[in-house]
């Protein structure tokens, strides 16, 4: 065994694997992880209790598929043109806090299946985010609110709306004295005309608004520095260097998707002349973050810090920028010292003034006004590519106003509109006991969740697709939300209770909408409709400039303070959990089970902690959070561990099941029991308290999982808080974590470079590994094109081959005469290109191929097993500059990578299938017969690329209890259940091998419709860009490109002839279809952590000798101890 090959690997997915501990090495032998198909020890029941929501046999439909009544209008098809078992596509958006998402609904048969992005909204350009995709199945959540109920008697919807009469005619006498309103804020206008319309008819009345997770900080500050509503707008598309302060703009927070496409612009390069041109993103930040996985240069500091780090910033660019008054004054004055490096905040103060006017700040929703304050007054002196608008108003009064009128005991009628505050007020406001102090308490919701269960009298509400409304997005462009189908339950749009408690004179909701866009200046609301958006109508550009005295007074009453934190006095982090939100998701398994971007966690929240915390909290404990890693050599670990003396890891990963121990969380006085999770790249003494979970009236989905952290939040830390303690117990937890199935096992997976490093080497991605000794091989194709190697070349490894088909038949009439016969085509070769330079994990690929794909939710039981069934999965790899096996690295470069099928035309899936289920077709896919399989899982086996996915039981047909009855058992499928499904793709069943097709129901649609459009024509190649796969439709920044790989014009034939191009593997020849660009990263080289090339390249240096061809000349390529070949080049 070589020295190199014994060294742990740069990149890791986890700290077994950085460790490569005995357990991770026997884990990567199998590509199904022990147990993963043992039947024993199911928990049925809790099994399919969480399955449910993804229950459904494709193309079934029901008698409630009702259309509206009112005529909505599709995105681009009209109505009289429907055609049975072709979908239809109408245009609506997603209703946000602040942000509208526009969106393209797929419909089949009045069913809606399926949601896009609207590319007709521009700064979107047809992306979304993760949760729009999952809300969809939300509409058909078993567990959703399908009746009013009041006293524990069902009402009709006659009943509420006579309820909702009286309550009117109550508080006429006293001009709603007593009335109160709590709400979750919304930007439809028409909700705004309404609140008008009912501060008018009871003057006396209080409208409050309320939500857990505020992210309008921003817009006060502005409002506070500008003297009026002002929200700003950065233009990330035209910024040369960025600056973020814990703002997490690439991977949540509302409008991040356009944010994220707009910076993705940035990045952007299409050959090394271009590297230039790059980008550069600097991150300061509390927790790891999408945002600070992109960063070229990152910053650990706890979020109470990041006002001091503001405040040195600005001093170094207005001393540059030659900026004088009170606010350098008073930032000199109450500025603290900061341990950091003062080089960092320098050059990169100098970088910023040195692209003065496409140099952008931006900062965390989070953090106090004062930051916003500094930010704004930043942005202002570099001439910062920000767009200023007029911002809404927001509403006087939040939930404390609210609880305090309700202890005051004058509060006769309570109206909670949306959102679920029993369940995420303050734990301090105590709400559900204020709220019971109420005369009347009533609740608008659309589940059956904490709230809806304390008060009185609840009024189910419609889902958004099947409501009218309107609203605007973030820049304020108005956009429309019309129902795709009847309410499929006795349910109510908020317009029409709000209208019926006004008095308004019309109390139908498309009526309301409608006059709303008039009172707008709409002309064409039937274009209005089907476009998805009314052009022109965001808000105004005005003119701003900093009150430097304002700005001033906002920093004074903040303070730069910096917080004195240690071990034993922790900052907390709350933050909304990837999976839940801020506990709206907790009960749609699609994002239960999507995988976070960063932890790879599933089905979880536990607390984050850094690795020096970690550290720290073992030695003053005495209790072992992670083992103690040893040199994992031939002389020592495993000799050790066959002895038996090797320390056993409380918390190391058993066979996929993370061991997770159990503290006890303190702040404030108040307690809580979670497992603890050490995520590297964290602030050395701040936590994250991922929200949302934890939830005791979800669903049969989100009850009792995870954690309650609203239960130790409270009103004076609301996000950040200081002074927690963590005790740990000798108890674990198993968390079902992703990260350690299917491992890549260290070899040249992700490639990276510098862009001055690809400036002057153009190819270093084919030159990284064992593919610049063993390069694909094609035989005497080898010199050929791309194009004539996807046309001629031999494809597939199975015993079957599809014919040729090289003539076309004698019968069509097209091809029937010689001049017909030059004109017949090629058949088009698909292929995919995923640019890592642009993937920033938000995992709306992950979510929308398995909506589109009707992919089943397995529950947390399963995953635990290494059953989970995603198609498309989010690799997540660390790496660190200094590596040493005895420490957990605290600073590390992230890389994420999208990996599915490879669709190989050299599959080594195909020659190992007994019965020919998988098999090659003639336009170059990897393809499966579903009804031949009989499930050996020898192809799982022969894939290097881990891809494949087998159903172990019957994930989509079987109820509680039945899994294991034979064919034929009873079944039993709740009719909602069905109706999400895609009719154009098949519901596997139990013994089935399933995976990536490329969309191949999308690829068949086009081609039918070429040829319907190409009539007498020869005319039938589908034109570049008429087909987009589920995963390439939804991605933001437009990282993945998919096309015909035959034409040398196409979109994905250009990508695949630039230089970054490379295949995963591609030593083994199996001549992937999918390949990858190599990442980039921009480093500052006058930074004190400036880089020559990114961390994870000594990897390849270790593994593969020095590095490939373009470190040095070929003859010293092959390394020192020939590991290339010895190790991998065979394996």
């Amino acid at each position: 065994m070589s020295t190199t090959e014994s060294s742990g690997p740069r990149y890791w997915k986890s700290l077994d694997d950085l460790a490569e501990t005995p357990a991770f090495k026997d884990w990567v032998k199998d590509e199904f992880p022990e147990g993963a198909d043992g039947m024993e020890g199911v928990n049925r029941r809790q099994f399919m209790k969480v399955m449910a929501a993804s229950f459904g046999l494709a193309g079934l439909g029901m008698a409630g598929c009702r259309r509206p009544e009112q005529t909505i209008l599709p995105y681009s098809k009209q109505p009289e043109n429907v055609i049975p078992g072709i979908p239809v596509y109408y245009s609506s958006s997603v209703p946000g806090l602040r942000d509208n998402v526009p969106v393209i609904v797929e419909t089949h048969t009045g069913r809606p299946t399926k949601i896009e992005g609207n590319p007709s909204y521009k700064p979107n350009g047809g992306g979304t985010t993760v949760h729009t995709q999952a809300s969809v199945l939300d509409l058909y959540d078993p567990d959703r609110a399908t009746k009013s109920v009041e006293g524990g008697a069902t009402l009709s919807q006659a009943s509420v709306r006579d309820r909702l009469e009286a309550i009117r005619k109550q508080h006429g006498d006293d001009q709603g004295a007593g009335l109160v309103f709590l709400a979750e804020p919304s930007t439809s206008p028409s909700r705004a005309a309404l609140v008008a319309e009912l501060t008018k008819a009871f003057p006396k009345a209080t409208w409050n608004e309320y939500t857990p997770v505020d992210e309008s900080t921003s817009d006060q500050a502005a409002r506070a520095v500008f003297g009026k509503p002002v929200r700003a707008l950065p233009k990330f598309e035209a910024a040369k260097r960025v600056l973020s302060l814990d703002a997490d703009f690439l991977g949540a927070g509302e409008g991040h998707t356009a944010k994220t496409r707009a910076f993705a612009k940035g990045r952007k390069v299409k050959d090394s002349k271009d590297a230039a041109k790059m980008s550069r993103l600097y991150s300061v930040e509390s927790t790891l973050t999408s945002t600070g996985a992109a960063a070229d240069h990152r910053l650990r500091l706890s979020a109470g810090q990041i006002s001091a780090f503001a405040g040195m910033l600005a001093l170094a660019v207005f001393k540059a920028k030659n900026v004088e008054g009170a606010l350098v004054a008073d930032l000199e004055k109450l500025l603290q010292p900061l341990e950091i490096d003062a080089n960092w905040v320098r050059e990169c103060a100098a970088d910023l003034v040195e692209n003065a006017g496409h140099a952008l700040v931006v900062a965390g929703e989070h953090l106090p006004k004062a930051v916003h304050a500094i930010v704004l007054t930043l942005n202002e002196a570099l001439q910062a590519p920000v767009e200023y608008v007029e911002a809404p108003a927001p509403a006087a009064g939040g939930i404390d106003a609210t609880v305090t009128r309700l202890n005051a005991g004058d509060v006769k009628t309570l109206v909670v509109l949306g959102g679920n505050p029993v369940y995420n007020a303050p734990v301090d406001l105590k709400f559900a006991e204020a709220q019971s102090k109420a005369a009347t308490s009533i609740y608008l919701g659309s589940s059956v969740n904490e709230t809806a269960k304390a008060v009185g009298f609840f009024i189910a509400q419609s889902h958004y697709l099947e409501s009218w409304s309107d609203g605007r997005t973030l820049d304020g462009t108005l956009v429309p939300v019309q129902p795709m189908i009847e309410p499929l339950f006795p349910t109510f749009n908020e317009l029409e209770v709000l209208a019926r408690l006004a008095g308004a004179s019309s109390k139908d909701p498309y009526e309301i909408v409608k006059a709303s866009f008039a009172a707008l200046g709409g002309k064409d609301f039937s274009k209005f409709l089907s476009d998805g958006l009314l052009a022109g109508s965001a808000f105004k550009t005005v003119a701003a400039t900093v009150n430097g005295a304002k700005a001033a007074e906002l920093i004074t009453a903040d303070g730069l303070a910096v917080p004195a934190l240690s071990a034993t006095s922790l900052e907390v982090r709350y933050k909304p959990s990837s999976h839940a939100g801020d506990g709206r998701f907790a009960n749609n398994g699609w994002m239960m089970e999507c995988p976070d971007p960063m932890t790879k966690l599933t089905w979880d929240n536990p607390i984050l902690i850094s690795p020096r915390l970690a550290k720290e909290l073992e030695q003053a404990q005495g209790i072992r959070i992670f083992q103690k890693h040893k040199p994992m050599n031939q002389d020592s670990a495993f000799f050790e561990a066959a002895k038996g003396t090797q320390q056993v890891n409380k918390a190391e990963f058993n066979r996929g099941k993370e061991q997770g121990v159990m503290a006890e969380l303190t702040i404030n006085g108040r307690t809580i029991k979670a497992p603890i999770h050490v995520v590297p790249g964290m602030a050395n003494y701040s936590i994250e308290l991922p929200l949302g979970l934890g939830r005791t009236v979800a669903g049969r989905v989100g009850n009792n999982v995870g954690f309650d952290f609203y239960s130790v939040r409270d009103s004076a830390g609301l996000a950040t808080a200081q002074g927690a303690t963590i005790k740990l117990t000798t108890e674990t937890y198993n968390l079902a974590n992703t990260q350690e199935h299917w491992s890549m096992e260290g070899r040249a997976i992700v490639r990276e470079g510098t862009a001055a490093y690809y400036k002057k080497t153009p190819d270093f991605a084919t030159k990284m590994g064992v593919e610049s000794h063993a390069p694909a091989n094609y035989g005497k194709h080898d010199s050929k094109s791309l194009q004539d190697k996807a046309q001629h070349n031999y494809r597939g490894n199975s015993a079957y081959e599809h014919p040729t088909f090289s003539k076309p038949d004698p019968n069509v009439k097209v091809w029937n005469t010689e001049e017909g016969l030059k004109q017949f085509p090629k058949t088009q070769q698909w292929g995919m290109t995923i640019d890592l330079n642009s993937c920033f994990g938000c995992s709306a690929c992950v979510v929308a191929c398995q909506s589109e794909n009707n992919i089943p939710i397995v529950g947390k039981d399963q995953v635990l097993r290494g059953r989970e069934m995603h198609w498309m999965r989010l690799d997540r790899y660390f790496s660190t500059k200094e590596y040493n096996q005895g420490e957990i690295p605290e600073d590390v470069q992230v890389s994420f990578m999208g990996m599915l099928c490879q669709h190989c035309e050299n599959a080594p899936c195909e020659s190992v299938c007994p019965v020919n289920a998988t098999v090659h077709d003639k336009q170059g896919l990897n393809t499966m017969a579903y009804n031949r399989c009989v499930g050996t899982r020898y192809c799982a086996n022969n894939c290097a690329y881990k891809v494949r996915r087998f159903n172990f039981l019957d994930w989509n047909k079987r109820k509680i209890g039945e899994f294991y009855k034979g064919p034929f058992g009873a079944v039993d499928e709740p009719e909602l259940h069905k109706m999400q499904k895609n009719p154009n793709v098949t519901v596997r069943m139990r013994g089935v091998m399933e995976k990536c097709t490329f969309c191949t129901q999308r690829i068949e649609a086009a081609k039918i419709e070429q040829k319907r459009l190409a009539g007498a024509s020869a005319d039938i190649h589908v034109k570049d860009g008429a087909i987009k796969t589920a995963c390439q439709q939804v991605c933001p920044t437009d990282a993945i490109t998919f096309g015909d790989i035959a034409d040398p014009n196409t979109e994905v034939s250009k990508a695949k002839a630039n230089d970054r191009n490379y295949s995963v593997l591609g030593y083994l020849n199996t001549r992937p279809r999918t390949t990858y660009l190599a990442r980039l990263r921009n480093p500052n080289p006058k930074m004190p952590d400036a880089y020559d090339k990114p961390y994870a390249y000594k990897e390849y240096k270790e593994r593969y000798g020095s590095g490939g061809h373009s470190d040095h000349g070929a003859h010293d390529d092959h390394g020192h101890s020939h590991d290339a070949h010895g190790a991998d080049a065979h394996h």
